[in-house]
């Protein structure tokens, strides 16, 4: 077990307010994988696109017939739910490490965000963040804040822009957010997440409103007893060529080959 003393949280910084290194923060631990998913300054490689322009069609299917290539002649609602997987795995994972176990409160708001997609593919690669970190008081409601700053958002933008309904893309969200919460409390305690689980665990967002993650992930078991996740909304991923299935996550039987 990787205790919360590994590496000091922002918290402990002298400076809080300054530029953080937050890929030196997850330095080669066992959240490594989140390193170059949060950055200050676009790379010199790659599509730029402001998050908030996903709501424009136009610049939306633009990006989807680059990543539609990988498929040609595949149904439009899963190339889009893949895609989307990509985003919301960025959008999920590497904020809440540095909001849950680093204490960093990270500027995600849609408006003041930017996507860096694969100049060929269109895959999601990065976000450029154009405000500064700063010390998380309360994680929970800076995850809160991130889910109706830009998960909300972008999810509505999106449904309207491919027809994809919105209960698969926050399933889609769900799903990331699900499993790094719980690795998040297998590696460091679960009191840790306790208030991030509350948003996908509760009817009611805080301080009322319907969340729509709710019951999107469902704890299942196995003859054998063993306990998984399984999505409530099939992701549609199974209808791709090449792409494997959920597994026992997928609440359709095709989609678990």
């Amino acid at each position: 077990m990787n205790g919360p003393s590994e590496r000091p949280p922002i918290a402990d910084h002298s400076v809080a307010h300054q530029a953080v290194d937050l890929d030196g923060l997850v330095g080669d631990g066992p959240f490594a994988y989140c390193r170059g998913k949060l950055i200050g300054t676009p790379r010199q490689a790659g599509l730029v696109v402001p998050c908030r322009d996903l709501g424009d069609r136009d610049v939306f299917d633009g990006i989807i017939a680059r990543y539609a290539q990988k498929f040609p002649g595949s149904d439009r609602r899963a190339i889009v739910s893949m895609w989307t997987l990509y985003y919301f795995s960025m959008l999920t994972i590497a904020p809440s490490v540095h909001m849950f176990v680093n204490r960093i409160a990270l500027p995600m708001e849609i408006h003041g965000l930017s996507l860096v997609c694969n100049e060929q593919t269109g895959e999601p690669e990065a976000f450029v963040m154009s405000g500064s970190p700063e010390i998380a008081v309360d994680p929970a409601a800076e995850l809160h804040r991130l889910m109706l700053g830009h998960a909300e958002p972008v999810i509505s933008a999106i449904a309207a822009n491919s027809g994809v309904a919105p209960k698969l893309l926050w399933n889609n969200a769900a799903a990331y957010l699900s499993w790094i919460l719980k690795e998040i409390a297998h590696r460091h305690e679960p009191a840790l997440v306790e208030g991030g689980l509350a948003l996908l665990n509760d009817a009611e967002w805080p301080g009322g409103g319907r969340n729509p993650m709710f019951g999107m992930i469902r704890m299942a078991r196995q003859q054998c007893g063993l306990e998984f996740a399984r999505r409530k909304v099939c992701c549609l991923r199974y209808n791709l060529p090449g792409v494997g299935g959920c597994g026992e996550a997928c609440p359709l039987p095709d989609g678990r080959h």
